[in-house]
């Protein structure tokens, strides 16, 4: 059919610019782009057309539709090149009205591709699409190439969303001072359009207005280019858009707090969410309270406390409700909130303790530092916390070694009365201490009110200089959001067990009456042998500046920020002399103290170690990688946030990489390749997409893949197993890619000999293989044959040979162990139970589903199955049983790898009685099950442990050129945790 043009299309109208020889008008064509494929799944020789354009840039997006007319429903998946290197890929199944109007598939087969903002900031070449199953390029409207060679050079900044403008500068050093058109997009939509004419130092600055619909409180895009160059990025940054321009410490002071809104806060989530677990706790604590007299104290406690952080301290109501605090025989932590004056502040701070529920048991030591305003009432408006009081006052260190000496809790904290809390801060204050080795100081997120990031953690420079890391930045940014070892953390909430701040003294007085004796407090602790760590998961707004000012010149307190520098600098410089040089170091890379190297994981996903065992595979891998002192970077090829999978990551001290701070593997690979010493890719299917950037981005970094099971082999054993012959074409055409890429990096690992034989069978010396560890926790006390009952089953249902295993094993063994063991019952345990697998229950198969805990399903059953017939790699689920000491039966492509003799640490069978039988024999025999149990236990220890998977992951990465040590200082985690909190 002929083009035919439509300018239906979403978002607001926008007027055909030149592109100054970029790309021509963006036309709405609705032609047709043949290009023909072949597909394993069709016929011998037929062939079909997919139908598509190409129609040029918007902003940052390069837009088109293609459709396949022999099957319009099915949506085909796009790849957007610059030259021959892929930068992304999409499904076409955006819906267009002009598309639908057109007859083209129900209007459903747009595509709209963000090109990486550095592919159109200084990069040359060409831009095209093509559909992925026919490796064809789409035809461009007007068989115009999109160049890219020819760009305008300019620099320029998009600063941040001011009120309702987006402002910045940009600068054309071929154009000078003269003003340039700018133009504003917003989630790849076109919607203002300006001039850059106010001369400022760094070019030409812009304010363009954000349309009223964006103001919604929500994350969006921004990205300014040059006018008429659509490809021509200037700058782009991911915030928040305000919903209303009145700042909320106005709305505080002048609307009245019966109209007040606690979600227009810029941290209103944070107190929306301390409310919510807080009456969470009430209704699990509501059953034990019969009279109500304990629960009612609680949640008057939590309404003022919450209404009191809503309606802040600034308000010109000064009446201060009753707020009391439960007294715990034997407190876990002690609070030392010191305070001079500012009794509203003061209270403000109480009160958001009151609202904010921790596990953790606490109590209060408030020190009184010499206050003449309505903190000499604090015993009647604050009950339940201890009361320290000094005369005079006598500065911040004296006041918190005071309420220090007070201590009944096993850690102390030092909390500034100028502070907000949220939801949980103790627990995750505490939870360092007990997740790595040797941690002796933990400090907070600090974040302004405005929602702002004020400090994630502290570094020292070479000469001595403080600084805050990420100040002003986005607290959500992932740069800032995993647990790390720093050089110090703002005394304005901090953690340290109370053992160890006696054995230092507290806070020394050298630096009396303020400042610069958190800084010295934290380079003590690292003395005495323990880690400074910052945990972005305690989360506390700091209002700075109150209680000292902000004036280093003046006579007040804040003059000691001058007088102390020096005598840190004096006391700790053989310390800091190599923390690299402020100005010529990038913070980024400095914020990340005592890492050895760096590695780049790279997997298809956020890994679930609930769900599956190459997710809990590459967890422990991480844990390995951390031991021998990386610093590991994890990046999905989805790029999506997870929740708690990804927070358990970032627990670790694992960064993760996340949408919408980076779109695609690439763009980190491009933006930060050169960084790491190591790139860890997990499966070959992900290596096939970033080998070849992986070695232009990457110039100093080993690569090293992990197949975690040889695809190939497991597809040709289903093929051998079934009668559909396209399946051995499949298993085929995976074999060349997947050894392929093997012979592209430095090193593969797997977790099976027999799988390393295979590839160096096929590959010869083209590829170098090692053994890749898997770690278990082997259990020292199980539960005793006489606790345990019936048989289970472990396995996600998502991967094919789990499915097929137990539909096998109800079909062929259950009937004849019926008639040997009556009642027993088969237990089948795994995510993503399919309709086929929920019919095979029966009174004794309860297909049991998901899990979160699999220790349960070993420890409940006295026999555990593997019948797998089809599969490849090591099988974590057996290994899993092998730790617990659940006797397991298995065929023999279950126990491939896995180091189990037959009779010894497991059974092998094949045929189902011999299936029956041993099944028989472990369940009714109470002498050979405890001896089958004591030599699995045995087998995990011995191959298994952490131990021995660290030195096997020291000698692979030997074989790859990367050298390590199990002696540093990096964070490890003592335990996994075995998935989302």
């Amino acid at each position: 059919m002929p083009p035919a043009h439509s300018t239906a299309h979403s978002g607001p109208a926008r007027k055909e610019e030149d592109s100054a020889g970029l790309v021509p008008k963006v036309v709405r064509a609705l032609g047709t782009s043949v290009a023909t494929w072949r597909n394993g799944s069709l016929r011998k020789g037929e062939r079909r057309s997919v139908e598509g354009w190409v129609e040029g840039l918007r902003g940052l997006r390069l837009e088109g539709w293609v459709i396949d007319p022999a099957a319009p429903a099915e949506k085909l998946e796009v790849e957007l090149l610059l030259d021959r290197h892929s930068l992304t890929r999409d499904v076409a199944d955006r819906f267009r009205q002009d598309l639908a109007d057109a007859g083209k598939a129900d209007g459903h087969c747009g595509f709209s591709l963000a090109v990486p903002f550095d592919a159109l900031r200084g990069r040359r070449g060409t831009l095209s699409v093509r559909e992925t199953r026919t490796g064809q390029l789409l035809r461009t409207v007007g068989d115009a190439a999109l160049e890219i060679d020819h760009m305008l050079a300019v620099e320029g900044c998009l600063e941040g969303i001011d009120g309702g403008f987006a402002a910045g500068w940009v600068r054309a050093p071929v154009v000078g001072e003269a003003a340039l058109s700018v133009a504003l997009w917003i989630d790849g939509e076109l919607v203002e359009t300006g001039e850059a004419s106010v001369a400022r130092n760094s070019g030409m600055g812009f304010r363009l207005r954000i349309p009223d619909a964006y103001h919604d409180g929500r994350p969006h895009e921004f990205a300014v280019t040059l006018a008429g160059r659509e490809g021509q990025a200037i700058d782009r940054l991911v915030a928040i858009s305000p919903l209303i321009m009145t700042p909320f410490d106005a709305l505080q002071l002048h609307a009245g707090t019966a109209h007040l809104k606690g979600y227009l806060s810029a941290i209103g989530p944070w107190r929306y969410e301390s409310m919510r677990q807080a009456l969470l706790q009430l209704t699990r604590t509501a059953a034990e309270d019969a009279d109500g007299g304990r629960l009612a104290a609680r949640l008057n406690a939590l309404v003022h406390g919450h209404e009191q952080a809503v309606r802040g301290f600034r308000n010109p109501s000064r009446s201060f409700p009753l707020i009391s605090f439960e007294i715990p025989a034997a407190p876990m932590v002690t609070v030392v909130i010191p305070v001079h004056n500012q009794f509203e502040v003061s209270y403000h701070c109480l009160a958001s303790i009151a609202a904010a529920p921790n596990r953790a048991s606490f109590e209060i030591v408030v020190v009184d530092d010499g206050s003449t305003d309505e903190t000499l009432r604090l015993p009647e408006i604050v009950h339940g916390v201890t009361l320290v009081r000094h005369a005079h006052a006598a500065g911040f260190v004296d006041a918190c070694n005071a309420g220090a000496a007070r201590a009944r809790g096993q850690y102390i904290v030092l909390l500034n009365n100028d502070t907000e809390v949220a939801t949980g801060w103790l627990d995750e204050l505490l939870d360092p201490f007990t997740r790595f080795a040797g941690v002796g100081l933990v400090g907070a997120k600090l974040v302004y009110p405005d929602g702002r990031l004020q400090e994630a953690g502290g570094l020292v420079w070479g000469d001595g200089s403080a600084w805050n890391v990420g100040r002003g930045g986005n607290p959500g940014d992932p740069r800032y959001n995993y647990t790390r070892q720093v050089d110090y953390v703002s005394g304005a909430c901090v953690m340290l067990p109370t053992s160890l701040w006696r054995s230092l003294g507290g806070l020394d007085r050298h630096f009396a009456p303020a400042y610069f004796e958190d800084t010295d407090l934290a380079f003590r602790v690292r003395a005495a042998g323990c880690k400074t760590v910052y945990t972005p998961f305690c989360e506390v707004i700091h209002h700075e500046g109150l209680s000292n000012g902000v004036d280093t010149a003046g006579s007040g307190l804040k003059r000691f920020q001058a007088i102390n520098e020096p005598k840190f600098r004096a006391r700790w410089a053989s310390v800091y002399r190599g923390h690299g040089t402020l100005g010529r170091d990038t913070p980024n890379l400095m914020q990340d103290r005592f890492v050895d190297q760096r590695a780049l994981m790279l997997d298809s996903q956020t890994l679930t170690p609930d769900q599956d065992a190459g997710s809990y595979s590459g967890l422990q891998e991480i844990r390995l990688l951390q031991s021998l002192g990386f610093k590991v970077t994890f990046v999905p090829s989805n790029m999506a946030y997870l929740g708690g999978y990804t927070d358990a990551l970032q627990r670790m001290g694992v960064e993760v990489v996340y949408a919408p701070f980076a779109f695609s593997m690439a763009e980190v690979l491009d933006r930060r390749g050169d960084e790491f010493d190591l790139v860890w890719i997990a499966r070959h299917s992900v290596a096939d997409q970033v080998i070849e950037r992986v070695r232009a981005r990457c110039p100093r970094a080993k690569v090293v893949l992990n197949i975690h099971d040889l695809h190939f082999l497991r597809e040709l054993r289903e093929a051998l197993a079934g009668t559909d012959p396209s399946l051995m074409q499949h298993a085929l055409a995976t074999r060349d890619t997947e050894l392929a890429v093997m012979r592209k990096v430095d090193l593969a690992v797997s977790y099976s000999e027999v799988e390393q034989a295979v590839v160096l069978s096929h590959n010869l010396a083209s590829t170098r293989m090692a053994t890749c560890p898997w770690v278990v926790d082997a259990s020292g006390e199980v539960p005793g044959f006489e606790q345990r009952h019936g048989i289970a089953f472990l396995g996600g249902f998502g991967h094919r040979p789990n499915a097929g295993a137990v539909e096998w094993f109800v079909r062929e063994v259950m009937p004849h162990l019926r008639e040997k063991l009556p009642g027993v019952v088969l237990r089948v345990y795994g995510s993503k139970v399919t309709p086929q697998i929920s019919a095979l229950a029966a009174p004794d198969v309860l297909i049991e589903g998901y899990v979160r805990d699999v220790n349960t399903v070993y420890d409940r059953a006295r026999v555990f199955v593997a019948p797998l017939l089809t599969g490849a790699g090591l099988k974590g689920k057996v290994i899993g049983a092998f730790a617990r000491g659940v006797p397991t039966v298995m065929t023999p492509t279950a126990a491939e790898g896995t180091g189990a003799r037959h009779g010894l640490e497991a059974r092998i069978a094949t045929r189902p009685d011999e299936w029956v039988n041993a099944i028989v024999a472990l369940h009714t025999d109470a002498a050979a099950w405890q001896h089958m149990s004591g030599a699995a236990r045995d087998l995990a220890r011995e191959r298994y442990s952490f131990e021995h998977g660290r030195e096997t992951m020291m000698s692979a990465l030997q074989a790859a050129g990367v050298f390590t040590s199990a002696s540093h200082r990096a964070l490890c985690p003592l335990v996994l945790e075995p998935g989302p909190l």
